[in-house]
């Protein structure tokens, strides 16, 4: 389906209304039609260094265009914010005055001639909605969207009032805490799916919810804090972290894989924080003293589990005393107190890269029963070859 080509005009139907400082123009109207009338500006420190936009990133704009095309269901309606759009030149503008309501609302006609902004000059900017309108006009795989949605218009802001309402659009807003947005998410989720494409998520959800994992009652899940706090209860992890743990156990892990049921996959690891849970039981119950419930805590033992995880199924066994056997003999390695010092702490350390350091030598310290460290002797077999 090719691109809308071979309008000249758009027309849409609006109220003059008093945002805050300012008047603009609102409404709904086409997508498409919203694309058509507007271009992006995009900031390039180069090329375009009085520039207002982000540079466009594909797959956010292809994410809004499948969001609107996904079809409507009864149960999740969708919704966009407005659209911000600044008419920069207003040769392009003609408004006409439909008619004055009783509270004083004019409703007005807005018409764009797209003739005019055809030589590469921004003419229309967007202010606030470049990736919904990236795509919105079609392209050679895509149909343009002609589903309505919600636009504010303004006339004659200058690049710096511009600029500045793009930074108070973008800057201003508290971001999405991102356990609470993946909870969201795997509540509308139906369970095959989030088990094909989500498995670290659905694992996390099920340790953090389900009574006889060893996370129960530990994990805050996003939102508000007070229920926990009138409870007298703590939650040291949140559900972001254990969710990326997760996944990291499940990409250090090979035979894990091996196991086709998902169920089975869970259990796996529900034993491994069991053992985990039993090995450092100190840590484990007074989560403000240390640092193991932390999210270097939560990334450096998930990774091990990882390691952990295909040692025990190798030996055809996934017990949590087995797998206890081993944290057993990474036990002392570091200490996990928050205000620990010396070359055994792990105070003031984090980040991935810290992580992955600390989950390397504790397993550097693991050895099956006959005693022989395999990772140390692979070690020293390989350097001793490259050696003189």
């Amino acid at each position: 389906m090719p691109k809308l080509s071979g309008i000249r005009q758009i027309e849409v139907t609006a109220h003059e209304a008093k945002n805050l400082d300012t008047i603009c123009f609102r409404g709904a109207a086409p997508l498409a039609h919203l694309a058509l009338a507007s271009q992006a500006d995009i900031f390039d420190q180069v090329s375009n260094p009085g520039g207002l936009q982000r540079d466009l990133s594909p797959k956010h704009a292809s994410d809004a265009y499948d969001y609107v095309r996904r079809g409507r269901d009864p149960n999740y309606p969708r919704a966009f914010p407005e659209i911000v759009l600044n008419v920069r030149d207003k040769k392009v503008l003609q408004r006409e005055e439909i008619e004055t309501r009783e509270d004083g609302t004019k409703l007005v006609r807005l018409s764009f001639d797209l003739d005019k902004m055809r030589d590469g000059r921004v003419c229309v900017s967007r202010v606030d909605g470049n990736h919904r309108l990236f795509y919105a006009a079609g392209d050679d795989r895509r149909e343009p969207l002609m589903t309505f949605a919600p636009f504010q218009v303004h006339v004659g802001l200058t690049r710096e009032q511009e600029r500045s309402l793009f930074v108070d659009i973008n800057a201003n807003q508290k971001g999405m805490n991102t356990s609470h947005l993946a909870i969201m998410r795997a509540r509308l989720t139906p369970e095959e799916e989030e088990i094909k494409n989500h498995p670290d998520r659905w694992i996390a959800n099920r340790l953090a919810e389900e009574v006889d994992s060893p996370w129960h009652g530990l994990v805050h899940l996003g939102g508000s804090k007070t229920g926990t706090r009138t409870q007298g209860l703590t939650r040291p992890v949140n559900f972001a972290s254990l969710q990326a743990g997760v996944g990291r156990t499940l990409a250090k892990s090979q035979y894990i894989h091996d196991l086709t049921d998902p169920e089975a996959q869970y259990l796996v690891i529900r034993n491994y924080w069991d053992a985990v849970k039993l090995t450092f039981a100190k840590e484990w119950a007074r989560p403000k003293d240390f640092l193991l419930l932390k999210n270097i805590g939560v990334m450096s033992l998930s990774i091990l589990g990882g390691t952990i995880i295909d040692r025990c199924m190798a030996r055809s066994t996934v017990s949590i005393e087995d797998m206890a056997r081993y944290l057993h003999q990474v036990e002392g390695t570091f200490d996990w107190g928050k205000d620990a010092t010396g070359e055994r702490s792990i105070s003031g350390m984090s980040g991935n890269r810290a992580a992955l350091i600390i989950a390397g030598e504790l397993a550097k310290e693991l050895s099956d029963e006959t005693g022989e460290n395999v990772i140390q002797n692979l070690q020293a077999a390989l350097l001793a070859k490259t050696r003189p």
